[in-house]
């Protein structure tokens, strides 16, 4: 009895990466000569970083860089031998053009769009459809409400929370409500009937 071991006990983001060609991320990195006088840190490296980054939700090149470190023992998974510096890492943001990154998702999305779900809302449900987001925008204690529960040691953040309702039909904010931050979105659903 056979069976398939090809994502057993492999990281997500390795699991991610064979679906994108090495052999296309050359050939795509000649044509911007994204490699040129590179010895090490290539586009496809750059290209996993920038994937780990985005899993991990970093924000800088030192936390980048720290998790990279962290999860040395993991880079052989990845196809890298090394943890970039982060000089190196700095030097290729600047240097490496933004382009070579958007034709390597588009020949991904290219080679894989046939497996992507092809059900499409009616243009009756988009008419009807809204989406709704909030965002909490931390103030001051004295300012507005504090936001969550009442600490053990009794200092609260104060909050706003931005709730924003988008008519999905024409991608432009269609209500926008401030609150505290400590009230829920399900408030606002209330007025959905009177959307339409």
């Amino acid at each position: 009895m056979s069976k398939s071991t090809n994502f057993t006990g492999q990281p997500i983001l390795s699991q991610l990466l064979m679906y994108i060609d090495k052999g296309n991320i050359r050939k795509t990195a000649a044509k911007h000569q994204a490699d040129r006088y590179v010895k090490k840190f290539t586009t496809y490296n750059h290209l996993v970083v920038m994937l780990f980054i985005a899993f991990e939700g970093y924000h800088s090149i030192r936390e980048a860089v720290l998790g990279l470190l962290a999860n040395a023992h993991k880079l052989p998974h990845l196809g890298m031998s090394y943890v970039v510096r982060r000089s190196t890492f700095s030097e290729a943001n600047e240097r490496r053009s933004s382009k070579v990154f958007g034709d390597i998702y588009m020949s991904v999305y290219r080679k894989h769009a046939s497996f992507l779900a092809d059900s499409r809302l009616s243009d009756t449900d988009i008419k009807r459809l809204y989406i709704m987001d909030s965002t909490t925008i931390t103030l001051l204690k004295d300012i507005l409400k504090g936001v969550g529960r009442n600490p053990i040691e009794g200092k609260k953040k104060g909050g706003i929370k931005a709730h924003t309702i988008i008519k999905a039909e024409e991608n432009v904010p269609h209500l926008i409500r401030y609150s505290e931050a400590v009230r829920h979105d399900h408030t606002f659903l209330k007025r959905g009937s009177s959307f339409t």
